[in-house]
């Protein structure tokens, strides 16, 4: 039972960590100042955002080692799952 709770745990941070990446990320394009030249793109990044999505991947990381770990201890004791 709690390995599927870490498990489930993982993959929500994942999908989390997803959205907040995303939010972190905003694309502006801005016009030609002058007539023949390019226009211009930029990236700004917000740090609250992408550092919510870092967090979420370690979390993620952590419940996916903790699962490994379960499993592993789980199969070398002749019970499985």
């Amino acid at each position: 039972m709690i390995l599927v709770a870490e498990v489930f745990g993982a993959a929500l941070a994942l999908a989390l960590a997803f959205v907040c990446w995303t939010r972190g990320v905003t694309t502006v394009e801005f016009a030609p100042i002058a007539p023949g030249t390019p226009p211009f793109t930029s990236v700004r990044y917000s740090g609250g955002w992408i550092s919510a999505a870092f967090a979420l991947l370690v979390v993620a990381g952590l419940l996916v080692l903790a699962v490994l770990r379960r499993y592993a201890r789980r199969s070398s004791s002749g019970k499985y799952p």
